[in-house]
């Protein structure tokens, strides 16, 4: 990018979207990192070959709000739980949550893809990930096609802040990069704090964790574990007991 360019994600986003729409590869700025994307299979397929991710990781959609609600399905008291930290604290959020099998879009997925992206009956979207995705989201929505992916790095380095910290082979699969510089959420860890909704289970400590922590005390009384930090689990995974709710 230019260093005259001006930031336009609504520009940005129906560029990403005509490569991805036509089988591409994108790497986008997400708030929590770079993430790398694509909607067609076969991309799917190379963004693992590249990422070199074992067979068991699965492909997150990129969301917003409006599309969680349309394709997870909560009970009413996790739904609150999801807006508060998205909707009303304004949080970038992992959802785990069980999806809408009969929703078009998951429809649309072939039997492989629907394979590598789903745990049982659950979903992982990140939520509330910054402008650049609601655009994106917003397009892929209109045009019924889900967009699936995860972070723009080699399996178990680590999200990336800075394009310029991607390692050279996962920028090279990529048909278009948009670059906006360094991303405004990596602590306590980069990547975004991810939540099994329908097991009551962190997954993952990423950005905002303390945030996410003090709120759903405050406002639901759960208490998430503290946070380990980085030299106990760099990328943030964690295995925790079922939360209490």
């Amino acid at each position: 990018m230019s260093a005259n360019r001006a930031v336009s994600p609504r520009e940005d986003a129906q560029k990403v979207f005509q490569v991805l729409r036509a089988g591409g590869i994108a790497i986008l700025p997400l708030n929590v990192g770079y993430g790398i994307v694509a909607a067609d299979p076969n991309a799917l397929n190379r963004i693992f070959t590249v990422k070199k991710r074992r067979q068991h990781k699965r492909h997150a959609m990129i969301g917003s709000f409006t599309l969680h609600r349309e394709i997870h399905s909560l009970p009413q008291y996790e739904a609150d739980m999801v807006k508060l930290l998205t909707v009303d604290l304004d949080l970038p959020l992992g959802v785990v949550a069980p999806y809408r099998a009969d929703h078009p879009m998951m429809k649309r997925l072939g039997p492989n893809t629907l394979l590598q992206s789903t745990i049982g009956d659950t979903l992982a979207m990140l939520v509330n990930g910054g402008q650049l995705q609601e655009e994106l989201s917003q397009l892929a929505f209109q045009a019924g096609l889900a967009i699936l992916g995860s972070s723009a790095n080699l399996t178990g380095t680590g999200a990336k802040i800075l394009v310029d910290d991607i390692e050279p082979e996962i920028k090279a699969s990529a048909d278009i990069i948009i670059d906006y510089g360094r991303q405004k959420y990596s602590n306590p860890h980069p990547s975004s704090t991810m939540i099994d909704f329908k097991n009551r289970r962190l997954l993952r400590i990423g950005a905002c964790y303390d945030v996410i922590q003090d709120a759903l005390l405050k406002f639901f009384g759960i208490d998430l574990p503290d946070d380990p930090g980085r030299h106990v689990s760099f990328p943030g995974h964690t295995i925790a007991p079922k939360l209490q709710w």
